[in-house]
């Protein structure tokens, strides 16, 4: 899992982080999925701390599981905050989530 800033803006023109949920070889498990939910925590709170507007989770496609539990916490956890699918053209179908933060 990795966090970066994208050089290519979003939207708006600014530059939006993106956090790739996706675990290294290896790493599936159990906890596996608790481990990406807990980093998809820290780092929307600190996106929220540090005043950023959108945010992109990567999960891949895969069964989805990961994509739904990710937009369940966000709609139970973060009333701040919505979220949509990332452009298809740039992270594939279902690939990645956008949660835009609002004040």
């Amino acid at each position: 899992m990795r966090a970066s800033y994208d050089p290519r803006p979003l939207s708006g023109g600014r530059k939006v982080r993106e956090v790739d949920l996706h675990l290294r070889q290896g790493q599936a498990g159990a906890e596996a999925l608790e481990r990406q939910l807990a980093r998809f925590r820290g780092e929307l709170n600190s996106a929220i701390r540090a005043g950023e507007k959108q945010i992109v989770f990567i999960h891949g496609s895969g069964t989805g599981r990961l994509r739904q539990e990710i937009r369940a916490v966000i709609g139970a956890e973060y009333p701040s905050c919505s979220w949509h699918d990332a452009p298809f053209a740039r992270y594939g179908f279902n690939g990645a989530t956008i949660v835009t933060i609002r004040k």
